[in-house]
C-alpha cells in the first residue's frame, strides 16, 4: 500500500485540487482516498487499471464533498508557478497545467471552468487536464459511451459560453 501511495498521491491530489478548489480539502481527500483504498484491496477486480481505481475513489469523495459543502466558495486557482508545477503529473498533465499558465487567457479559462457545475468540471478536468480518453473515463464515472461523448460535448459548449460571456464582460 506504501508503493501505491507513493506512486499516485501527487496525481490523486491534483485531480482532487482541480475539483475541489481548495488545498485543504484535497489533501485532506487524498489521505481519505488512500484509506479507503487500503480498507477495500480485497475487492479490488483487476479488470481496470489500479489508477482507474483510485480515480473513481477520489471522484466519489470529491462528489461528496461537493454535496456537503454547496454553499461555501471556493478557493481561486494559485497563482504561484511553484504551486502549479507541484500539482503537476506526468508529461501530458505538465504540458496542459502549462500551456494554461503561458496563455495569457489562462486566468479566463480556470475561471470558466470553476463556474462549471461539479459533473461538468469532472468531465473537463478528467479529459483535457488528467488527460484520460473514453475508456478510462467511462471506468471513472460509471458513464456509458454514448452519455459520456454527449456529457462532454455539452460540458464543452458550457465551457464555451462561459469564456465569451468572460471575454465579452473584459471588453466592456
Amino acid at each position: 500500500m506504501e508503493e501505491l501511495t507513493r506512486r499516485y498521491q501527487s496525481a490523486v491530489f491534483g485531480f482532487l485540487y482541480r475539483l475541489t478548489g481548495s488545498y485543504e480539502d484535497a489533501e485532506d481527500a487524498t489521505l481519505d482516498v488512500f484509506l479507503r483504498a487500503w480498507r477495500n484491496a480485497g475487492r479490488f477486480q483487476y479488470r481496470a487499471k489500479v489508477s482507474t481505481w483510485l480515480y473513481r475513489i477520489a471522484l466519489n469523495m470529491a462528489r461528496d464533498m461537493h454535496s456537503r459543502k454547496r454553499a461555501r466558495p471556493q478557493e481561486p486557482w494559485p497563482e504561484d508557478e511553484e504551486v502549479v508545477a507541484s500539482l503537476a503529473v506526468g508529461s501530458a498533465e505538465q504540458d496542459a497545467l502549462e500551456s494554461l499558465e503561458r496563455d495569457e487567457h489562462g486566468r479566463e479559462l480556470r475561471g470558466a471552468i470553476d463556474r462549471l457545475s461539479a459533473s461538468d468540471k469532472e468531465l473537463i478536468v478528467l479529459y483535457y487536464l488528467q488527460d484520460y480518453d473514453y475508456d478510462e473515463i467511462q471506468a471513472i464515472t460509471g458513464m456509458s459511451y454514448t452519455v459520456l461523448k454527449t456529457r462532454l460535448a455539452r460540458a464543452r459548449q458550457r465551457l464555451r459560453r462561459h469564456l465569451e460571456k468572460a471575454r465579452l464582460d473584459g471588453n466592456q
